[in-house]
């Protein structure tokens, strides 16, 4: 035997030219969507104290455990399209599927489209920040805007304001409102009104304003409308668990999906999965006693929250007065 023919010879390394690896990168993110990927990977990263919490419970604030995603109770809603219906064991916990249709979905964003200005930002490409309320707010009202950009609440997520049908209750304005962070502390009266909205966006936004006291009346009936808030969600990116700021959040809670359905919710032990058109809603027991959660979606997600008063002595709350 040669002895050489018990060595291997390495071929020389062939040299990719950066054109072809270019190339190659660019197939591969075809199907790889980067703004997905780096929102995922930046909530993951953010949510990891959620993680540890569930094996290493050390926080005494008596806050409501998280509910790992796949120990929850699934509930089907698509088998309820047509009609709003509470679900039998956590109460307070509604859902609607369907409740909006195309065309509405259609007109309400464009109307957002228009009301934003094309979807400027607060803070970005020269738009303004706008400036908080005064400390304490004026007792005479500012002027009513009719236009509002968006502004970034947190990661991938944006937010605008907007004043109810009939106007936001000037004690809740100078009050806890002020403290709204969520919408830059701004003069609640400065924002634009729903009722001042115009075409088919603002008469279908102002017919869901009114929809829970009929479609989900044993817990919305005799709530007043606080006020509304419109929410942008970028694909991959989620809303972590919490529980609604007693005093800001009011008494009871609807959202409606407007654009990019075809994401999961978690209330409590419960989660289900909403598309757009649909509905859902916390009051009572689901929104004080159990935490909520919005996962990620693979398109962006426009919604409209809509808040709500207490109903008297049933259940007290200070505004609107």
């Amino acid at each position: 035997r040669r002895p050489d023919l018990l060595f291997v010879v390495p071929r020389p390394r062939r040299i990719v030219p950066w054109t072809a690896a270019l190339r190659r990168m660019q197939r591969v993110t075809r199907w790889v969507d980067p703004t997905y990927l780096r929102n995922r990977l930046v909530c993951i990263s953010l949510s990891q104290s959620s993680f540890i919490g569930e094996e290493f419970q050390t926080d005494p604030s008596g806050l409501p455990p998280v509910f790992p995603r796949d120990q929850c109770e699934r509930w089907d809603v698509d088998a309820l399209r047509g009609a709003a219906a509470q679900h039998p064991h956590q109460r307070g916990l509604w859902i609607f599927p369907g409740a909006l249709s195309p065309d509405a979905c259609a007109d309400i964003t464009s109307a957002v489209e228009r009301l934003t200005g094309g979807h400027r930002v607060q803070g970005e490409q020269g738009v303004p920040v706008r400036a908080a309320a005064e400390k304490p707010p004026p007792a005479a009202p500012p002027a009513e805007e009719a236009a509002w950009e968006w502004l970034s609440y947190g990661h991938a997520r944006w937010m605008v304001p907007l004043q109810p049908a009939g106007g936001v209750c000037d004690a809740f304005a100078r009050g806890p409102l002020s403290e709204l962070h969520s919408h830059g502390c701004t003069d609640a009266r400065s924002w634009p009104s729903l009722g001042s909205l115009g075409c088919g966006g603002g008469e279908a936004l102002r017919a869901l304003e009114g929809l829970p006291a009929s479609a989900m009346a044993d817990g919305f009936r005799g709530r007043p409308p606080l006020f509304l808030q419109l929410q942008r969600l970028q694909r991959g990116a989620s809303i972590g668990a919490h529980v609604d700021q007693h005093q800001q959040g009011g008494r009871a809670i609807m959202t409606a999906v407007v654009s990019g359905g075809g994401s999961d919710v978690r209330v409590g032990g419960v989660s289900f999965r909403v598309a757009t058109g649909d509905v859902y809603a916390l009051e009572g027991a689901a929104r004080d006693s159990v935490d909520h959660e919005v996962y990620h979606g693979d398109e962006d997600r426009l919604s409209v929250t809509i808040r709500y008063g207490g109903r008297g002595d049933e259940d007290p709350y200070p505004y609107p007065r």
